[in-house]
């Protein structure tokens, strides 16, 4: 008689289920995130590298004009960084520290006029990349005048970056569309035209001064003789304005924004402010 011995049935392979390929979804992900990840390590390289050759590029050079005759200067920042002042030097004297150097810079006598500005703007983003940490590639300037042109009217315009001045002036013309602008010293006549950016002046004996602000902000501070007159206009932004101890007869013309008149006002004062505000704010005191 024989027996028939049945085997038993195979048991399932531990773990459950058998594992499942992933989609192809769910590998479009993975792929993308590794693309992703060595783009930014690409780029992170690069900014190094560009960072090095900047650095090493970097020199500081310089150029001089002759200033006999003149009596007016021009400036036009469009970006970078440049400081005027006033030194012992027979000459103008630009000295540039940037990748380029100076000879990209407008630098010259027109007439009776000392032109100086920053490169043009067409071709710049290629020296961008040799610029790497400089503003715009433009880098940072001084421009050095001689003790002779103390007095001289002069005309600064600011597009982008930062431009300071110190020194004395007749008819001083401010233009600030964009960046930050200080001045210090003195002046005869103001006009300022501030459209965006910053602007902070602080000028000593000024006779007549012209204030606009239509967005960004100025803050003005007179020191030294009263001006005689003083007229603001304010469509936008705030004007912080600070004027010599003394009597002013102060009106004003508030549409909308506010007005904060800090010296009250004397009807028989030969002084005069006249403050008009369409919007923004506008605060006048006086030197503690």
């Amino acid at each position: 008689m024989s027996t028939t011995i049945t085997p038993p049935e195979s048991a399932p392979p531990a773990g459950g289920a058998p594992a499942q390929r992933p989609s192809s979804g769910a590998r479009t992900v993975a792929i993308l995130a590794i693309v992703l990840g060595v783009l930014v390590l690409l780029g992170t390289l690069v900014s190094a590298a560009l960072t090095t050759v900047a650095s090493a590029a970097v020199h500081t050079s310089s150029r001089t004009v002759a200033v006999a005759g003149v009596n007016e200067l021009a400036v036009r920042v469009s970006a970078g960084s440049l400081r005027v002042e006033f030194g012992s030097v027979r000459e103008a004297e630009l000295e540039v520290t940037s990748s380029w150097g100076a000879d990209r810079w407008t630098f010259e006598r027109t007439g009776d006029r000392l032109v100086v500005g920053t490169p043009d703007r067409f071709g710049q983003w290629f020296g961008d990349w040799f610029s790497w940490g400089e503003q715009h590639g433009e880098g940072r300037a001084v421009l050095r005048l001689p003790s002779s042109l103390a007095g001289a009217d002069a005309g600064l315009s600011l597009a982008a970056g930062d431009l300071t001045v110190d020194g004395d002036f007749g008819d001083l013309r401010l233009n600030i569309s964009a960046g930050g602008l200080m001045v210090s010293g003195s002046a005869e006549t103001l006009t300022a035209d501030v459209s965006a950016g910053k602007g902070e002046v602080d000028l000593a004996d000024v006779a007549s001064a012209t204030l606009s602000v239509s967005a960004g902000g100025l803050d003005a501070t007179f020191t030294g003789e009263q001006p005689r007159s003083i007229e603001a206009d304010v469509s936008a932004g705030s004007l912080q304005l600070e004027v010599p101890e003394g009597q002013y007869r102060v009106t004003s013309d508030v549409s909308a924004g506010g007005f904060d008149n800090r010296i009250g006002s004397d009807v028989n004062a030969s002084s005069r402010i006249h403050v008009e505000v369409s919007a923004g704010e506008a605060v006048l005191r006086s030197a503690r």
